[in-house]
């Protein structure tokens, strides 16, 4: 009973922290690209919805699975956008259940459950963590966590054991979820790969299907995508990307995956994001080394999970400064939206150092807990700027709504100005919501037709 407490108390706590923090201040309003949802409420309420316009790309990548929650939600709770923040957490918890299943496994296989409080509590900090506002208070943004759940359940999926057909395609179902809820989930495919073949898919009939199926799944995937960039519908597309002939590219690219990794520990000191990225690094290579030394039969299989997280959180900074560095520079990783991202890097780190902490008898783990101990002060200085900007943010958010909805039509432009981007228009779609009585309308009474 102690121990269990020990393990999820921890956990509980920081998940209803963050549970109540995105009840209390979730955005009471459309904002920004929110905005691009609403014509597919407003096709569902007139009954023109079709299942392959949820497949349009937006910005060369897919939301269809959080458009589908999101419309699930919608006609239940009048498009409470509180209802979208819920389902942001419960949906990043469904992952944990995923993250958990990799965390017993590899603290039972490297006999280092001492460890476990240790290591639940600090996978729960970072996979909670309020440095993540932007996205836990934007509905919208659901479909980040999406796609990290379903990141960690094909990748607990692909790592359970010698590959089997069903665990394949839990995997990929696991994985479309991700790629269809943001293009971040295509380094799954890769990721995926490999773990086969670690676990063994050369070595039988069964391996080798498995890697059939998986290679089928990504013939498919791909086809769908080639399908979706000639479609006229997408919201917007990137036209161009980097070319990776030019070595300038190519190092800006990689600066940018590194600094979108570091981000979730060093957000707030920029300019060490390089340092921090190789100290994690180096952690990382040390805690190999050492459970090499004290388990080498066991240290690949047992590892194998982590470094695919990883991986993930480098693939995902790779994808995302093929759309965004050329124009935006590499300090745009740093944004905040992405800390949900780079955290499965840090997870990794952490884990795989305390593991190897609890096994090693060397004096550098002396160092190795110095190291740790000083990127968890980082974290936690990483999160009351994000907090407080982000509050600030819903906070105005919430007043232009309230004045939007009680003065409509009326209402100058300039008042709610704060709710959109410069040129995006939103009048037509303002419309649609006082039409259906919903979002920022839901809880108005008197509004004048």
């Amino acid at each position: 009973m102690t121990h269990k407490f020990l393990k999820w108390g921890p956990v509980a706590v920081i998940f209803a922290v963050t549970l109540i923090f995105s009840l209390i201040y979730y955005y009471r309003a459309p904002f920004h690209d929110h905005w691009d949802f609403v014509p597919y409420f407003a096709k569902l309420q007139d009954g023109t919805l079709g299942f392959s316009d949820l497949f349009a790309l937006h910005g060369n990548h897919w939301h269809a699975s959080g458009y589908l929650l999101q419309l699930a939600l919608a006609p239940l709770t009048g498009m409470g956008h509180w209802a979208e923040s819920l389902a942001s957490v419960l949906v990043a918890g469904v992952g944990f259940v995923a993250l958990a299943r990799l965390l017993d496994r590899s603290l039972g296989l490297f006999d280092a459950s001492r460890m476990t409080p240790y290591v639940f509590g600090l996978a729960a900090f970072f996979l909670f963590s309020l440095d993540q506002a932007a996205n836990w208070l934007w509905g919208w943004q659901v479909a980040v966590f999406i796609n990290i759940a379903g990141a960690l359940w094909a990748i607990e999926r692909l790592s359970a054991g010698p590959p089997t057909l069903l665990n394949t395609a839990c995997a990929a179902t696991a994985a479309a979820l991700s790629i269809y809820a943001f293009g971040t989930g295509w380094a799954l495919i890769p990721i995926g790969f490999g773990l086969m073949v670690i676990y063994g898919a050369l070595q039988s009939r069964q391996g080798i299907a498995c890697l059939t199926l998986w290679a089928l799944f990504t013939a498919l995937l791909l086809w769908h995508f080639s399908l979706a960039l000639t479609d006229s519908s997408a919201a917007y597309a990137v036209e161009s990307t980097p070319s990776l002939t030019d070595p300038n590219a190519v190092f800006g690219l990689l600066h940018y995956a590194i600094n979108f990794v570091a981000s979730p520990v060093v957000r707030f000191a920029r300019d060490s994001s390089v340092v921090f990225f190789f100290i994690g690094c180096g952690l990382l290579s040390w805690s190999l080394w050492t459970l090499r030394g004290v388990a080498k039969d066991k240290m690949l299989k047992g590892t194998a999970p982590f470094l695919a997280l990883a991986a993930y959180s480098f693939g995902a900074g790779l994808l995302t400064a093929f759309g965004r560095w050329e124009v935006f520079g590499v300090k745009q990783a740093f944004v905040s939206r992405y800390i949900s991202f780079g955290t499965f890097f840090w997870i990794a780190v952490f884990t795989l150092t305390l593991i190897a902490i609890a096994r090693s008898s060397q004096t550098s783990r002396k160092v190795a807990i110095g190291i740790v101990s000083l990127l968890f002060v980082l974290k936690i200085g990483n999160i009351p700027s994000v907090v407080q900007k982000t509050v600030g943010l819903s906070n105005d958010i919430k007043v232009a709504a309230e004045h939007l909805a009680e003065n409509y039509p009326e209402t100058q432009p300039e008042r709610y100005a704060i709710l959109h981007q410069e040129g995006q228009v939103i009048d037509p779609r303002v419309a649609v919501l006082h039409t259906h009585r919903v979002s920022l309308f839901h809880d108005v009474e008197d509004v004048e037709d």
